[in-house]
């Protein structure tokens, strides 16, 4: 990822510019100040910019209203610039969020609303990137997402199906099915961690367990990916949707854990195959009704030759 920063001098007095992108319907800008600082600056008339009181507080981020007459900037300044990759991540989410918009009032609203949802992952501990596990667990909710539901449903509704990083029981809830993914490793034994009893005790009428075999893929493997390229193909197929569901799945990614980093490139994937299994009365699980009082949690291997007899798929399923 290029630093867009680096592309602009520091100025003597007052901050240098460059814009974001000639087709962005708002006049949006990466900038420097006289220190060095990174600036992202949002200018348009003053009627369209938040209420100063109203901008939620980031952690590592200062913002500033300058206004001149009928014309305002909004400022976000990084205090730190070591904290770039972060920064540009916020500002990429803002350009994305109103790529589409033509009302310079609704992108302030907008504005606000994202800057308020990135003052509540700005407050979390973080400790780099997610871990491995929980990299590869995204990528097949993300996979199922977009290989199945998007196929059988439109973009809006496959998103508003997606619930696993709400913390559901199940990854995903679509209309009287529920759907657990999981994702194993090529070469392994044809195993799943089912990390709560929960997960495989849906409450809808019908419930599933999908299984994606992954293996690790090099750099001139074209079938390999890796979690940005993912993220950014389906952020792509939903150019063409609705706003609420472009930010529902940036809300979404949010909350799995996930902000943009160079160093999700470094784990690289090959899907091998994805098998479904229908969850009925006799499938291979622990039952909340077989669980003594006093035990709060449990967590188990599930060998998926087990699973081999109840293989199926809901009726939507599209091949």
């Amino acid at each position: 990822m290029k630093n867009p920063w680096l592309e602009i001098n520091k100025p003597n007095s007052d901050f240098n510019v460059r814009l974001v992108g000639e087709s962005h319907s708002l006049r949006l800008y990466w900038g420097r100040d006289t220190q060095g600082r990174y600036l992202f600056i949002l200018d348009t008339a003053t009627a369209d910019i938040p209420e100063k009181k109203n901008l939620p507080k980031l952690s590592g981020v200062t913002t500033a209203i300058a206004t001149a007459g009928a014309n305002s900037k909004l400022f976000l300044m990084l205090n730190e610039t070591s904290n770039w990759e972060l920064f540009h991540a916020l500002c990429s989410d803002l350009v994305r969020a109103t790529s589409t918009v033509d009302d310079p009032q609704a992108a302030g609203v907008i504005f606000l609303r994202r800057l308020t949802r990135w003052q509540e992952f700005l407050k979390r501990e973080r400790s780099g990137i997610l871990p491995v596990e929980a990299i590869k667990g995204l990528i097949g909710e993300l996979l199922f997402l977009s290989e199945k539901l998007a196929i059988s449903f439109e973009w809006d509704e496959a998103i508003s199906f997606w619930k696993g990083p709400e913390d559901a029981p199940q990854d995903f809830a679509i209309h009287e099915t529920a759907v657990e993914v999981k994702c194993q490793s090529g070469g392994s034994k044809p195993s799943v961690r089912i990390t709560s009893v929960e997960q495989l005790e849906p409450q809808l009428p019908d419930g599933y367990l999908a299984v994606y075999t992954l293996s690790s893929a090099d750099k001139e493997d074209s079938s390999g990916f890796n979690l940005n390229s993912l993220i950014a193909q389906i952020r792509s197929q939903l150019e063409g949707s609705s706003e609420a569901a472009r930010e529902r799945f940036e809300d979404l990614l949010f909350m799995a854990g996930y902000i943009y980093s160079e160093e999700y490139d470094r784990y690289r994937y090959a899907k091998i195959a994805l098998r479904c299994y229908k969850i009925e009365e006799d499938f291979p699980r622990i039952r909340i009704s077989h669980i003594s009082s006093g035990i709060e949690r449990i967590t188990y291997t599930l060998k998926l030759e087990a699973c081999a007899p109840f293989q199926n798929q809901p009726t939507w399923w599209k091949e």
